[in-house]
């Protein structure tokens, strides 16, 4: 009856009007392989087509003269010392192309909400503020007019941006920028005719090289680079710092190993330098006076005469507690025997069979035994 009752259920379910179906928005999550950890290898791929010496690191080496063009984000210069080392590269002739915003490699392009470093309040990058300061850029907030764009996009495109232009001089590429970091300089160039002195793209030199500063890294990206002028102004850029060189895209961070994990995990590294010193403490030796142990006691001459016998007479060797004192009486007779045991027994109070007995029998049967024969040959000694 059940089973009837079921099956009349689905006949009547599947004999009802089609619903429509409805249209399934897919939502691009990200890449895969090696273009989910680097965000420049389109840009990398495109400019190694177009016959440039191009590649992609994740560290800082110690580049030559033969690197023509950096192209690096503002979050790789978290200490003083990577600045330092960086602009000494740009004056002995090399070209940087850094962006402040949008170029961390952990940077989810396929979300609505923004990510990367964001603003610099100050002091968050020690060598990003070293490098400004010296090449005498300002930043601060940048308020811009989204350009339009159809609001039920998703993915990347849902973000804000900017859609600006360029110099004519300068080759006149549309671009697209995110974010609110606008940029000021004192002596240099403005890529980008200013908005209340405030500028998306500025360039200056620094010794024999020169640098380019970018509020955002959105051009060079990986989703974004076949969009607007991104693509030309890439080759351009390769064009005029990159010629007779080789041209590196650096994604990664300047911290070594060593700082990822005093960062990342500090307190564990303190508990396991506490645990270390306590566990060095406890076994390292003391030095000093030993003091005396006064858990020891005394116990009576018997007693460890006893004790003593027992070792002996569990090893078999119990005539060698006996032999030394045997043998220091027996010096002393340089004549018969007979007449010695007599005159020990006469000096001593003891009988001539127990003088005997102390002097002659060997083994002894058990240590009972030995105690007597000890005992009687004390009496010897101090007759």
């Amino acid at each position: 009856m059940k089973w009837s009752a079921f099956l009349s259920l689905l006949f009547v379910s599947g004999c009802g009007p089609k619903e429509e179906r409805r249209a399934v928005d897919e939502i691009p999550m990200g890449y895969v392989g090696k273009a989910r950890i680097n965000p420049y290898l389109a840009a990398e791929k495109y400019l190694d087509q177009l016959g440039w010496n191009v590649e992609s690191s994740r560290t800082w080496s110690n580049y030559d003269n033969e690197t023509r063009m950096i192209i690096l984000p503002g979050s790789f210069l978290r200490t003083k010392g990577m600045a330092i080392r960086v602009l000494d590269w740009v004056s002995r002739g090399g070209n940087l192309v850094m962006t402040i915003e949008g170029g961390e490699p952990d940077r989810n392009d396929f979300t609505e909400l923004d990510s990367g470093m964001g603003f610099s309040k100050g002091g968050d990058y020690p060598g990003l503020d070293h490098v400004l300061e010296q090449l005498g850029i300002s930043s601060a907030h940048y308020s811009y007019q989204a350009a339009e764009h159809n609001s039920k996009n998703r993915g990347h495109l849902s973000r804000p941006w900017e859609l600006v232009k360029t110099k004519e001089e300068w080759g006149g590429h549309s671009l697209e920028f995110e974010g609110e970091v606008g940029l000021g300089i004192e002596k240099g160039r403005n890529w980008i005719p200013a908005k209340d002195e405030k500028s998306r793209m500025v360039g200056t030199n620094y010794g024999s090289g020169e640098v380019l500063v970018l509020a955002h890294a959105r051009p060079f990206r990986n989703p974004y680079l076949a969009r607007a002028d991104h693509a030309d102004f890439l080759d351009h850029l390769s064009g005029v710092y990159g010629r007779s060189g080789k041209i590196v895209f650096l994604y990664g961070s300047s911290n070594s190993f060593f700082g990822m994990v005093w960062k990342e995990g500090w307190m564990v590294v303190i508990a396991g330098l506490v645990l270390l010193f306590a566990w060095l403490w406890m076994r390292m030796p003391r030095f000093g006076p030993i003091l005396r142990d006064n858990s020891m006691k005394r116990q009576p001459y018997g007693k460890s005469l006893i004790t003593s016998a027992r070792f002996l007479w569990r090893t078999g060797e119990l005539e060698h507690l006996l032999r030394p004192l045997r043998a220091q009486l027996e010096k002393k007779n340089h004549g018969d025997p007979e007449s010695f045991h007599d005159r020990l027994a006469e000096e001593s109070g003891l009988t001539r069979d127990e003088v005997v007995e102390a002097l002659t029998i060997n083994p002894p049967k058990d240590p009972g035994h030995i105690l007597k024969l000890a005992q009687k040959i004390q009496t010897l000694f101090k007759r």
